[in-house]
């Protein structure tokens, strides 16, 4: 294949990602029903192109131990799924999760009882159809974090792509305050009458919503800090280089900037308290690993100051009383039934400790805990950790975090420590960013189901990816 025609279709799978990217949050987060197979059938297609594509060119392409780790731990995730789904003989069945094999039996006897046909084979999982589905989801997960490792894979890409994602974060944002300010709170005209009076965007949760402009709010501040630092040579004096901005790269600084408070206020009007605590805990951590020994804790809580500070100027800017009012309250109604959607969780684990009940069947087991009512039936708990422990078992619960944390720790060194692979300050500075939006999420999933509304882990696999790609010679 001629290089220039390989160059095309680099440039085209490339574009396609990046309107993929843009298309996932806008059919309600890409969580109903009818956007599944433009969820999943996409980024598989792209995947398998971009590695095809890749194959034909003689210069090799080596895996940084991040990417090992997350890929590695990736596959891993989708094959405990997968092993969920195998039906199995009884006896099998009953070593592997002995309550599956009760619930299973109970079902065969009186499928039996009603003259149907039965079988003597049964997966893991309680409902094969719904971890079915998860399982493909988990896989256009991992096929975007590959595409993304393939293809995003210089700056000028990365740059590209932080771009297209804070304009989506800007839009998500313009759409939202839209909807607050006419009090109609619709999604692409479907009226949101679940939760109303706080702004979602095009999600229908407005946590949701906050949660997918907070990942994104480190991209747009990446785009800044990348045209204060082209603005001059390095080493340039504060006052020349403020001068050589205002004349060189005034636009993509205050776009950059626009752009952050854009996901500010996003997070602010939908009056998230989970999304502004994952902010300022986000930034304090990458501003603490950042730091060398005995400082690290101590530009962590100042970076933590500086965020909260930030955030209590835009709200007395925007006058938004409702968010302090939120933030300094709480319904003790809702609280009792997150740590009640959270102890199912754990009860659920405990009934299926090794494998799990099977990915996104909570709902389908919850009620056999005993922790909700069936008049408020939670389909997800509000934490990601002990729902993926519940529906996966130890296996996929000690396959996702430990691979999570490694590949973070990973990058992490990578980017800040003493024997790292040199890099770029650019490099250097698209890495942190990753490592905040990843962060702002792995803090915010600990009181939310995030991970389960496909376009927020759909996006922090495309960012996660282009942190990770090696530098090809």
């Amino acid at each position: 294949m001629p290089e220039s025609t390989r160059s095309g279709l680099d440039v085209v799978l490339f574009v396609l990602l990046l309107a993929f990217l843009v298309w996932v949050p806008m059919p309600f987060g890409s969580a109903s029903d009818a956007s599944q197979l433009p969820l999943i059938i996409p980024p598989l297609v792209i995947c398998a192109l971009a590695t095809l594509l890749r194959a034909t060119r003689a210069r090799p392409f080596a895996l940084t131990r991040p990417a090992r780790i997350w890929t590695i731990g990736g596959i891993l995730f989708v094959a405990v799924i997968g092993l969920q789904l195998i039906p199995m003989p009884l006896p099998v069945l009953r070593v592997l999760s002995p309550q599956s094999a009760a619930i299973w039996q109970r079902a065969t006897r009186l499928a039996s009882l009603g003259g149907m046909t039965v079988t003597t084979l049964h997966p893991i999982t309680v409902d094969p159809s719904t971890t079915s589905l998860h399982f493909f989801r988990v896989l256009a997960y991992l096929a975007t974090f590959l595409t993304s490792m393939i293809l995003v894979r210089d700056m000028v890409r990365r740059t590209i792509m932080a771009s297209v994602l804070a304009a989506v974060a800007v839009f998500e944002t313009v759409y939202a305050v839209n909807e607050a300010t006419l009090g109609r709170y619709a999604i692409w005209g479907w009226k949101n009458t679940l939760i109303f009076g706080r702004a979602s965007g095009t999600f229908v949760n407005p946590n949701h919503f906050a949660d997918y402009v907070a990942i994104l709010l480190p991209m747009a501040l990446y785009l800044s800090a990348y045209a204060w630092h082209t603005a001059a040579p390095a080493g340039a004096l504060l006052s020349r280089r403020i001068v050589k901005l205002m004349e060189t790269r005034f636009v993509p600084f205050s776009c950059g900037l626009f752009m952050a408070a854009a996901c500010v206020v996003g997070v602010l009007v939908s009056e998230s308290r989970g999304a502004v605590l994952a902010i300022i805990g986000g930034f304090a951590i990458v501003g603490g690993i950042a730091s060398p020994g005995r400082r690290a804790v101590l530009r962590g809580v100042l970076i933590a100051i500086a965020v909260t500070s930030a955030i209590v100027v835009t709200i007395l800017v925007l006058g938004r009383t409702e968010t302090v009012s939120r933030l300094e309250q709480s319904r003790a109604a809702q609280l009792d039934s997150r740590r009640a959607s959270v102890i199912g969780a754990v009860r659920i684990w405990e009934l299926f400790p090794l494998f799990g009940s099977g990915a996104g069947t909570y709902e389908d087991v919850v009620l056999m805990t005993r922790t909700t009512s069936s008049v408020v039936l939670a389909n997800h708990a509000h934490d990601d950790y002990a729902e993926i422990l519940a529906t996966t078992g130890a296996v996929g619960f000690i396959v996702s975090l430990v691979s999570l944390l490694g590949g973070f720790a990973a990058v992490a060194r990578k980017t800040f420590g003493k024997h790292g692979v040199p890099m770029s300050w650019r490099r250097r500075a698209f890495n942190a960013a990753a490592l905040a939006s990843i962060a702002i999420a792995m803090i915010h999933a600990l009181v939310d189901f995030n991970f389960f509304i496909p376009a927020n882990p759909i996006t922090l696999a495309a960012i996660a990816g282009a942190a990770v790609v090696a530098k090809e010679p």
